[in-house]
């Protein structure tokens, strides 16, 4: 359960010591460890799935619209 009691003024006031003595004291720069690389996940499998469909798909369109020659729309008057 949530308690709203108010704290000290001699408690704020030694808290607020301790972290500046405790800051002031530590002149060395903090070490950060690097962080892991992800494991590839479904979505990674399916962005794989989908980048292969939509290559295969231009390849076959331009197999299909090989077929009709250079420009079959050239005898066609608008």
């Amino acid at each position: 359960m949530i308690s709203f009691k108010k704290k000290k003024k001699d408690a704020e006031v030694t808290d607020s010591a301790t972290l500046e003595s405790a800051s002031t004291t530590h002149s060395e720069t903090p070490v950060t460890l690097p962080k892991p690389k992800p494991q590839p996940d479904i979505y990674t499998l399916l962005l794989g799935l989908s980048v292969a469909a939509l290559i295969i798909a231009t390849v076959l369109l331009y197999l299909n619209l090989s077929g009709y020659g250079p420009n079959p729309l050239a005898g066609i008057k608008t």
